[in-house]
Formats: C-alpha cells, sequence, structure tokens
C-alpha cells in the first residue's frame, strides 16, 4: 500500500501554516517530503496503513464514517482511491471529508491518495479505516 498526501499553498498563504493543517489531520508529521516554493504543494508519501491511523481515530471519534466509507467506495478505480479533507478545518483540528465533486472549500483541500496492490488489500484498509456501521454504531464482524 502506498499513502500519497498533496496540498496545495494558495499564493496568500503561508506555507508553515499549510503544514500545521496537515500535522493536525495526520497527525505529528516527521516526514514532509517535498515543500516546493515554486509548486506551491506540500506533498508526503507513507508506505503502511499506519501513517492512517491519526485520521482513521478522528473519523471514528466525529462520527463522520459513513461519509468517508462513501467517498472512499465511490473514488475506488480497480487500484487506487481518494479522499479530500477541508484544509481550513485541518489547521484549527476539525476532520472535515469533502465531497470530491460537489464542494470547493474555500482554502482548498488536502488530498489523500491509496494506491493498493491488490482489490483484498483495499478491502481490508477499507474493513480497518471506515468499517461498516449500522445506526451508527460500528457492526463488528
Amino acid at each position: 500500500m502506498q499513502i500519497l498526501i498533496t496540498c496545495p499553498v494558495n499564493p496568500t498563504e503561508d506555507i508553515r501554516k499549510v503544514e500545521k493543517a496537515l500535522d493536525n489531520l495526520i497527525g505529528r508529521s516527521e516526514s514532509l517530503n517535498n515543500v516546493s516554493d515554486a509548486e506551491r504543494e506540500v506533498s508526503l508519501s507513507f508506505e503502511h496503513r499506519d501513517a492512517m491511523t491519526f485520521i482513521r481515530q478522528a473519523i471514528h471519534e466525529t462520527r463522520i464514517i459513513d461519509a468517508a466509507r462513501k467517498r472512499l467506495e465511490s473514488n475506488w478505480n480497480g487500484t487506487s482511491t481518494k479522499i479530500y479533507f477541508d484544509k481550513q478545518a485541518a489547521f484549527v483540528r476539525r476532520t472535515r471529508v469533502v465531497d470530491d465533486d460537489q464542494e470547493l472549500p474555500p482554502l482548498g483541500s488536502i488530498e489523500v491518495v491509496l494506491l493498493f496492490e491488490s482489490k483484498r488489500e483495499y478491502d481490508e484498509f477499507i474493513d480497518w479505516f471506515t468499517p461498516p456501521t449500522k445506526d451508527g454504531r460500528v457492526i463488528h464482524h
């Protein structure tokens, strides 16, 4: 599994504030891979689902499991999926899933792309990250 996280830096934004939004979303990150003033983008990459533990916890605590699962499932293309989070919300320690096609937050989104080697790996990740729920409660298989 590979995780790619990218976030644009608008011309009016301080890159340190964008980094803080990313830190708030994924937990303290020691591995900001590319901070490019030329491209005005911050990107990170990880090789294991553990990098998603902090986001997973926030999704569960804010009870947006179904919304996150729906986005990941609708964006599945057979090898990868993606989900967007509101950058401004992340800056103030809130986790808010952005509806890909319907919404454009004022400061933009943080894009999380997840690449998988197999459908089984994807299914296992989805069940760990956003398990099925019923009446707002996680269904344990």
